[in-house]
């Protein structure tokens, strides 16, 4: 089978856990056998090259600035960039010329933050099926997140995505990374009319680099208990929250690391951590991450589609303690009282951190717990479930 994936971005250029999924997939689908592509955005001119296996296309972004450049510029800089991202059709004909030259049997688009739907009717102009993989909420939020300060969407965000929805019949098949994402987006009468045996959760693929199958943490005997976050550093990650939680525990010997970037400021979340073992180490490598922990934290507030931390946790051995909000207990369980808490309540948090503290490490759960979710998530079981889901959707258009 010819696929051609399409996303925001690809590798090396990764702002988050999007592009990394879609080329884990590309490069399984790729080592299966099938011929595969990938197209995405470049602050560059159009370029092709090979990467792993896939053949990638980089197409001029054709927006007023790169998307990595985004906190450089004024607020309302940045709105009207969004709002005419609507009407990209400039991306779209870069789009054409790459449908032209690779010839797919099917397209398969991803992430859709910074890449215009118009982009579908360039593909469905030739005829082509086209399969949507939700990975947030970029088609029905201006911010992508549908949390504005604990606030609901609103104006804004209509005017920001008004022309994405009536392109979306141009869909044949849907999936997404969580039931809830599909399910919000099924309710706000997106994709009804796709059938329901093509409406899809498929979760992500995850690895970590240097934790094979036979792969062993090593011992943190003797050593504090230490809760960790991974990830974007801002209020709807949850990060205050866990801060709040830590400082709720009595003083013992235990310890908490915050790795990651902040979107905007992060002294704001230094001083709200003063007098409290939290450390703010910045970028660390997963690996590195994870061998530094016990149990790894998801506080997020918005309905995260389903956290590339988790998977990354489960894979190195590593229970996490999560948020009861999007895919976070597809992941860890919705039936899991002892790890799951209502996302924003630091006093519900604190007390499954005083669990684990209870606890000790000798008694956390390990890797052999999280045997499904491990396999599910390995690339070759998610590219084998998309192709399946290629070939139900081909079949049921010709019907």
């Amino acid at each position: 089978m010819r696929i051609l994936h399409l996303g925001m971005l690809y590798p090396p250029h990764i702002l988050g856990g999007a592009e990394r999924s879609m080329a884990m997939l590309a490069e399984a689908q790729s080592a299966m056998g099938h011929t595969v592509a990938a197209a995405c955005t470049t602050p560059g001119t159009f370029a092709r090259e090979e990467r792993n296996g896939v053949s990638v296309y980089r197409m001029p972004h054709e927006t007023s600035f790169w998307a990595a450049d985004w906190p450089k510029y004024h607020k309302l800089r940045r709105a009207w960039r969004k709002f005419a991202q609507q009407f990209n059709y400039r991306l779209r004909d870069h789009f054409a010329t790459v449908l032209d030259e690779f010839k797919p049997d099917i397209v398969h688009t991803h992430s859709m933050v910074d890449v215009s739907t118009t982009v579908w009717e360039a593909a469905a102009s030739r005829g082509l099926t086209i399969v949507h993989t939700l990975r947030d909420y970029d088609l029905l939020c201006a911010d992508g997140a549908m949390y504005h300060d604990g606030k609901p969407c609103g104006i804004k965000c209509k005017v920001m995505t008004f022309a994405k929805h009536p392109r979306h019949r141009l869909v044949s098949g849907v999936a997404a990374v969580g039931r809830e994402t599909l399910d919000i987006h099924l309710r706000r009468g997106w994709f009804d009319h796709v059938p329901d045996d093509l409406k899809r959760v498929v979760w992500n693929p995850a690895i970590v680099e240097g934790a094979g199958p036979d792969y062993v943490k090593p011992s943190r005997a003797g050593e504090p208990i230490v809760f960790g976050y991974l990830g974007r550093i801002n209020e709807e990650k949850g990060v205050g929250t866990l801060i709040e939680a830590a400082r709720r525990l009595a003083p013992g010997n235990w310890r908490v690391i915050i790795a990651g970037r902040a979107d905007n400021a992060i002294e704001p979340f230094i001083a709200q951590a003063k007098g409290l073992p939290i450390e703010f180490p910045g970028f660390m490598a997963p690996k590195d991450f994870f061998e530094s922990i016990d149990v790894m934290i998801a506080p997020s507030i918005w309905a995260e589609p389903l956290p590339r931390t988790i998977l990354e946790s489960y894979a190195m051995g590593v229970p996490a303690i999560g948020a009861r909000s999007g895919g976070i207990p597809d992941l860890i369980g919705h039936d899991n009282a002892d790890w799951l808490f209502d996302g924003g309540d630091a006093e519900a948090l604190a007390g499954r951190m005083d669990h684990v503290l209870e606890l000790g490490r000798e008694r956390l759960p390990g890797r052999s717990q999280f045997g499904h979710v491990l396999q599910e998530t390995q690339p070759e079981t998610v590219a084998t479930r998309y192709l399946d889901f290629y070939t139900a959707t081909l079949a049921g258009k010709t019907k």
